[in-house]
């Protein structure tokens, strides 16, 4: 697909009049809707029947209890093993149109799972992606937890190695408390684990550094005549290349090669990729001859990593030297290859350079992929080409592909240059279009208003976000925040936090430093330890 000829923006600056911005918002209009409600004492509630009357109650307040009161009921639902009727009240909190969280989702999939359903709890999955909300590693766990519990510990497994592999959120020690949990009660039924599930486990072990419990895991899995093989070592080198012990990583490919359990191009690879990420770019491609005279041929993978890390560095003439070295070795760029060069031309500014490649990338039969686009639009954005990206985006739009995420690299794009009026015609036709929005496509436009000083209008956009079932997350109410903290408007500032607590919204350390500047500011700025004592007891429900 070639880019189209150069053309003016597409998008105007207007938004239709349902949807325009005002001036001056009335801040904080939630806020004290928690305080209205927080009498209730959940902890005090009986039996299901009182907490049934208590649900009726709430649903008839006006205003309507905020979400934190009514998951705090469903919650206390569940706990008294009330499953089923906690799944019932939250399918009427729904059809009153109340607008869930993460921790509300949650306790919806916690209730399936316990009720032998866990397969409607995955299905809760696709609620989080439709209301914009990002699934946790405790909705995670809460799905793992259940697989183990209907003695379907190879699934959690697959699910476990999935999260991992493809990064889809961080685990954490409850994750393996599961896991390990469900793998004693196999062994204690006789059932001896495989060696993909050992690895599966060792390899979370390994990303959180229990090298004492990994280490115990490999010495009980030969005790069960499970030996280790090319992928076991394998993670070894990859978690000791992530801390940044590469001379452990080497040591472990030379106890391979004693053991008869050699190597391969994906061990290599790792450990290519470990002095990549360290900047040791000799060392890296030592490592690459190093594999060849051990009699493993490189792949188009070890290549790419190594033009990537050169990339990164903005090394580019050595990146395009291995770049056109492949050809000469039998191996040919594949989409990856190419998306990773034309990413590190947008890096040093050869913008001229990256758009000939793209064309060459097409005319060689390689389709640019999804994430090909993105670093096209960005590199073009980045480097002030705003009509090149305009011309892009709109032939992307055209065509129905991923509208809503180009839609956010160009707003970003647009507002960095300072491009309002276009970023807000963006916007507007996105939204006109009932395109689903993600929370970045919105925090892109809040931050460029802030960058503008136009923060009542970015409030207004923050109100307008809950409109369309997309929910705005820390790093949003963020950018606002640090706005009013550069202002000094401590008032506001901590109305904002509130509306955080309130909503149950974790702070990052983002919010947190800026948390710790208004304290700074003095003034008996008492609202702010409050804050912090609300965000506590939102964790510890």
């Amino acid at each position: 697909m070639a880019i189209p000829a150069r053309t003016a923006p597409a998008e105007t600056g207007t938004y239709s009049p349902r949807r325009r911005f005002h001036s001056h918002p009335e801040i904080i209009p939630s806020a004290n809707r928690n305080r209205v409600h927080s009498g209730h004492d959940f902890n005090s509630v009986r039996d299901f029947d009182h907490a049934r009357e208590l649900f009726d109650q709430m649903l008839r307040a006006q205003p309507l209890p905020s979400i934190l009161q009514f998951t705090k009921l469903l919650s206390k639902i569940v706990k008294m093993k009330h499953y089923g009727a906690a799944v019932c009240l939250f399918k009427e909190m729904r059809n009153r149109g109340i607008s869930v969280d993460s921790y509300a989702l949650t306790i919806l999939t916690d209730a399936l799972c316990l009720t032998n359903q866990a397969d409607c709890g995955f299905s809760v999955l696709g609620l989080f992606f439709k209301c914009g909300i990002e699934v946790s590693v405790v909705t995670f766990n809460t799905l793992i937890k259940g697989l183990c519990l209907n003695d379907r510990i190879v699934e959690a497994i697959e699910l476990f190695k999935k999260l991992v592999r493809e990064e889809v959120c961080q685990v954490d020690n409850f994750t393996y408390a599961i896991l390990m949990n469900g793998l004693c009660k196999m062994i204690e039924r006789g059932v001896s684990p495989g060696i993909s599930i050992y690895n599966s486990l060792i390899q979370g072990l390994c990303n959180f550094c229990r090298w004492k419990e990994a280490t115990k895991l490999i010495n009980e899995m030969v005790g069960h005549n499970v030996y280790p093989d090319v992928l076991t070592f394998t993670i070894l080198v990859d978690a000791f290349c992530k801390e940044g012990r590469l001379k452990d990583a080497e040591a472990i490919i030379q106890i391979m090669i004693q053991r008869n359990t050699y190597p391969d191009v994906i061990t290599y690879n790792t450990l290519i990729e470990g002095y990549c990420l360290l900047g040791q770019m000799d060392d890296a491609q030592r490592t690459l001859g190093q594999m060849v005279e051990n009699g493993v041929r490189p792949n188009v993978m070890n290549y790419n990593t190594l033009i990537n890390g050169y990339c990164k560095r903005k090394v580019m003439d050595k990146a395009m030297h291995l770049f056109n070295e492949m050809p000469q070795k039998g191996l040919y760029p594949n989409t990856v290859t190419y998306t990773t060069v034309l990413q590190g031309l947008f890096l040093v500014g050869r913008c001229d350079a990256a758009l000939n490649l793209f064309q060459d990338m097409q005319l060689s039969g390689h389709a640019p992929k999804f994430h090909t686009y993105c670093v096209l639009l960005t590199g073009l954005c980045d480097n002030g080409h705003i009509e090149e990206a305009m011309s892009v985006y709109s032939m992307l739009r055209s065509n129905g592909n991923g509208s809503h995420v180009f839609g956010s690299i160009m707003i970003d794009g647009l507002c960095k240059m300072g491009l309002l009026s276009i970023a807000r015609g963006v916007l507007s036709n996105l939204i006109f279009k009932d395109q689903y929005l993600n929370v970045r496509a919105y925090t892109a436009m809040i931050n460029g208003l802030c960058r503008e000083g136009l923060v009542h209008e970015a409030l207004d956009l923050l109100r307008r976000m809950g409109e369309t079932d997309c929910l705005p997350d820390s790093f949003t109410y963020n950018v606002i925040l640090k706005e009013f903290v550069r202002m000094r408007k401590i008032h506001e500032a901590n109305m904002l936090l509130d509306e955080m607590s309130s909503k149950c919204i974790s702070p990052d350390n983002h919010t947190l430093t800026l948390m710790n500047e208004l304290l700074a500011f003095g003034t008996g700025n008492e609202p702010v330890p409050k804050v912090i004592r609300k965000f506590a007891a939102n964790v510890l429900i």
